[in-house]
């Protein structure tokens, strides 16, 4: 039952700090959040959170960043300008993979960023670039490259 409020608490507090996300500036990095800093120390000790050694609180930081993150790219692509579900395109000029936050810029002027970490090297000029909507956001599938990313629309 603690474990159940410990994490009703952590994930109400995480949706109530990423309601405010969208309206940063999409190229900026987001805040870094640390447990600690987002509750009231009683708060922390009623979550029995004061029980957790120095690595299960980092592992807790860094989930609780690396969702958040998350959040905020699903809330920030629902905000966004229209993107159509399927978007067909090239990547201008030379392409050599990818390697976690990599850019891409389309022939048809949009510009895209990885949001999922992977690391792919595969050169090919102007490869043809196919991104379609899923239901965890926008996936990249790459001309020659079998696997597929995670990206986000920078503009």
């Amino acid at each position: 039952m603690k474990t159940l409020n410990i994490v009703t608490v952590i994930v109400m507090f995480i949706f109530t700090v990423a309601a405010d996300l969208p309206a940063q500036d999409t190229g900026s990095k987001l805040q870094v959040l640390r447990i600690k800093q987002l509750m009231t120390a009683s708060e922390f000790k009623a979550c029995g959170l004061e029980k957790l050694s120095p690595e299960e609180i980092d592992r807790l930081d860094s989930w609780i960043q690396s969702y958040t993150t998350h959040v905020a790219e699903v809330l920030t692509e629902a905000t966004s300008p229209h993107t159509p579900d399927v978007i067909e395109s090239r990547i201008e000029g030379d392409f050599e993979g990818w390697e976690g936050e990599t850019v891409f810029k389309l022939d048809n002027g949009q510009i895209w960023q990885q949001s999922s970490y992977a690391y792919t090297y595969h050169y090919a000029y102007r490869p043809e670039v196919l991104i379609y909507k899923t239901g965890g956001g926008y996936k990249m599938k790459m001309e020659g490259v079998d696997e597929t990313i995670y990206v986000r629309r920078l503009k």
